[in-house]
């Protein structure tokens, strides 16, 4: 699909077997297409219309209908005597990375100004500066139209509007430029109780970042609002006029019959969710260098707002006068720590009677190469739901009372949440109250599971997870696109960034970009003055072997490793920072701990071997989240070993007729080892657990297989040297996963290459999306000329 994230490699592995005739399918076809004409008549005859007034004028309005629940198989039954459920949308914030100056901050969550205004309830699980229980509806996350009695935020009825700002507040600093954005629905537009209406603002610039949100609405007259960034201009098929207090002429919707993000093309847009107000919050500020980025820019493409309004009941003379609105205050900074929001919810289950617990999980392995920060969580579910949990790899993270008030919680413990990994939310309910079966829905009597979790990191990483009736659940993302385009003008993409070359430096064994969490430090695995040989070193190197790099500020961090390595060959840091290498004179893999301290090592040392105790020639490492690592062996065995956490043999996988095994990625999801078999040119696939080998990925027209690599959404990438020809040539290979994949677990790639020019003698290579930039941050290691090592940093655009 052209997303950053790789395709998941599960799916119906047995195929289709059976044969239909041509007839048939055109039969099924046409039945298929009346049924529907048919249906879409009705639906006009028996659509009730919204009633007219002053404020605005209303075409005919059709029932709600769930489409994004329905073609889930969501049940049949609906709620009695309740309020319509609201319209089709989804799930997170989408936001921004790192700045220009090359300064890390933690995003925080701001501190309440008015930490008493709550409204005479003290929530216990609230942390300081948390925020309201923002009541969000969609396709996929219903809401529970409860209301609360918290006191009312102030009310305002200011257009929908965009104005520049001279403020003392902190979130406008020279010399970036600031304004005020703000969206509002006078509460005229609501003729009937649980009304839903939805108006949409320009963001009109290629990027802002939202610090501030100022909620201007009484709880008595609104239960909540959402405000969501779209991709594409809102264009409700019926569309209806108001005026607002100012007198501006603003378009709103219904948003019960049309989403929330309506498009007029065919396909369904859910959206980005970037706030929610509800039961009198205060206002909710980002925090230093931190922020949610909205415009048109490629890689953002949030360049409409739209703000969705809950009235609770219809209009009166003492509610005419009041407005759903919210202030945002924007910044053409971009923030150093991106926040966004990854969504569990289980939409197809139903709960037994008379039980005192009965859990309900959404499971999903999460896509990614590293580990986000968990910076804030929030509950959601109805009058049986009790404790609703998180859990990474059956490891409890935290839990929310789902009878509290659902604000975001902060994680003081700010969890490191490792991607690559099975994240489940799990729902507990007790129904001991209830003598009938209690089904999924969006009434009182019914239930919900639903959990956010706000993200932190240096790219945006929106998700949801939907549950399905075993827990196992279906995810969805919406990263940014980083797909190299078929067609490539790579003169007019592509430059070279920076070069460094020192004495100090030798060739270069391994890289790693975003050591120790900072997306702007490179870690370097160099040989110093020495040299591969066809002998082993004995002796290891006295000078220091590996270099943290600064590559904002161009200078050497740090520098240690000296006394342990005799040729340095392969590096890795795990999603701990801890690191691991090979290396191919000693014979031995390296485990050292954050700290660069040694903590284990496999392998005999200056033996070469082919049994389970020793090495010959290890190349590289990768390592699974529960512990275990693989070590490809290498220059002479055809294999790779599966060690335990603790370094004891659990596997050897075989690589029959390999030609230098010399590097190796593990991709998490689909338990699947990516090898590099060098000189054959081709990249092994095995299963990580049994070793079987699947269809090999031929690179022989880009040379050979010198090492692979991810990047922060898990893609994959070769890099490629074509050495023995007279114009040596060197590439960077991305793997597309083709939409055939979602039928099988192996299957073929789209192969797009990158020529990187001034590269004559290739060893490893590490790849990072850059979102300020939206553009791929290359950096390529040589091992030469002769002694000497050198580093070259591409940035190719997208």
């Amino acid at each position: 699909t052209g997303r950053c994230a790789t395709m998941e490699l599960r799916g119906a592995r047995d195929g289709w077997t059976r044969k239909v005739s041509t007839n048939t399918w055109l039969k099924w076809l046409g039945g298929a297409a009346g049924l529907i004409f048919v249906i879409w008549i009705v639906s006009f005859v028996l659509r009730p219309s919204l009633p007219e007034d002053d404020g605005f004028k209303g075409g005919p309005a059709p029932e709600h209908l769930d489409l994004f629940i329905g073609s889930l198989g969501k049940d049949e039954h609906k709620p009695k005597e309740q309020a319509p459920p609201p319209p089709p949308h989804a799930e997170a914030p989408a936001n921004a990375s790192q700045d220009g100056n090359g300064s890390t901050t933690t995003y925080v969550i701001a501190r309440d100004p008015n930490p008493d205004d709550d409204g005479g309830f003290t929530p216990v699980a609230r942390a300081p500066g948390s925020r309201e229980p923002s009541e969000e509806q969609s396709t996929l996350y219903m809401v529970d139209g409860g209301q609360s009695e918290a006191d009312p935020a102030p009310t305002s009825a200011a257009d929908n509007s965009s104005s520049s700002v001279d403020s003392g507040d902190n979130w406008c600093t020279p010399p970036w430029s600031c304004s005020s954005l703000s969206l509002s629905i006078p509460a005229t537009v609501a003729e009937e109780p649980d009304s839903y209406f939805c108006t949409a603002l320009p963001v009109g610039s290629e990027h802002q970042t939202l610090t501030k949100f100022i909620p201007k609405a009484r709880q008595e007259v609104v239960h909540h609002m959402l405000v969501y960034a779209c991709e594409s201009k809102p264009e409700p098929k019926r569309p209806m006029k108001v005026r607002t207090k100012g007198g501006e002429e603003i378009e709103v919707w219904n948003c019960l019959e049309e989403p929330t993000c309506v498009s007029s093309s065919s396909n369904y847009e859910t959206g980005k969710i970037i706030y929610a107000w509800a039961l009198g919050a205060g206002n909710f500020e980002t925090g230093p260098d931190a922020g949610f980025v909205v415009g048109s820019r490629a890689g953002i493409e949030a360049p409409y707002l739209v703000l969705q309004s809950h009235f609770l009941n219809a209009v009166s003379n003492e509610t005419a006068a009041e407005v759903a609105e919210v202030e945002m205050h924007a910044t053409s900074k971009f923030p150093e720590k991106v926040i966004s929001m990854s969504l569990f919810s289980h939409n197809q289950f139903s709960l037994p009677p008379q039980e005192e617990r009965v859990e309900v999980k959404a499971k999903c392995c999460m896509k990614g190469a590293g580990s986000a920060d968990l910076l804030a969580y929030r509950v959601h579910g109805h009058q049986y739901a009790r404790d609703i949990s998180l859990a990474v790899n059956n490891e409890s993270i935290v839990s929310g009372d789902a009878q509290l008030p659902h604000f975001f919680t902060k994680d003081a413990a700010m969890h490191k949440l490792r991607q690559g990994s099975d994240w489940a939310a799990t729902c507990a309910y007790n129904t001991e109250a209830s003598n009938t079966t209690v089904t999924v829905g969006s009434g009182h009597n019914d239930e919900m599971c639903n959990m956010y979790l706000m993200l932190s990191s240096h790219v945006p990483f929106n998700s949801f997870c939907i549950g399905y009736y075993d827990g196992d659940g279906f995810e969805n993302d919406k990263f940014p696109d980083c797909m190299i385009p078929e067609v490539v003008d790579v003169e007019g993409r592509l430059r070279v960034k920076n070069v460094l070359e020192m004495p100090e430096l030798g060739q270069v064994g391994g890289l790693h970009l975003g050591y120790q969490g900072n997306p702007n430090w490179l870690l370097i695995f160099h040989r110093s003055g020495r040299e591969m040989l066809q002998i082993d070193h004995p002796e290891p190197i006295s000078e220091d072997v590996l270099m943290v790099w600064d590559t904002l500020a161009n200078r050497s961090v740090t520098t240690f490793g000296r006394g342990l390595f005799n040729l340095p060959h392969g590096l890795t840091v795990d999603r701990d920072n801890n690191i691991w290498l090979t290396d191919v004179d000693s014979q031995l893999a390296y485990k050292l701990d954050p700290s660069g301290k040694l903590h284990l090592t496999v392998g005999m040392s200056n033996e070469r071997g082919h049994d389970r105790k020793h090495l010959c020639r290890p190349t590289e490492v990768a390592v699974a989240n529960n512990g275990d690592f693989f070590v490809s062996d290498g220059y002479c065995n055809e294999r790779v070993v599966r060690y335990d956490a603790r370094g004891g043999v659990v596997a050897e996988l075989g690589l029959p007729d390999a030609n230098v095994v010399h590097s190796l990625v593990l991709d998490d999801c689909s338990n699947t080892l990516y090898v590099a078999d060098r000189e054959k040119s081709h990249v092994r696939l095995l299963d990580a657990d049994s070793g079987q080998e699947h269809p090999y990925i031929d690179l022989s027209q880009f040379g050979y297989v010198y090492s692979l690599t991810k990047d922060e959404y898990g893609n994959i990438y070769a890099l490629t040297w074509q050495r023995d020809v007279p114009v040596r040539k060197t590439y960077l290979v991305q793997f597309q996963a083709r939409a055939a994949l979602y039928f099988q677990q192996y299957g073929s790639f789209q192969l797009m290459p990158i020529e990187l020019p001034g590269i004559e003698f290739p060893h490893d290579f590490a790849v990072s999306y850059n979102f300020q930039e939206h553009a791929l941050d290359i950096y390529v290691g040589e091992t030469g000329p002769g002694p000497h090592g050198k580093v070259t940093s591409f940035s190719f655009a997208l």
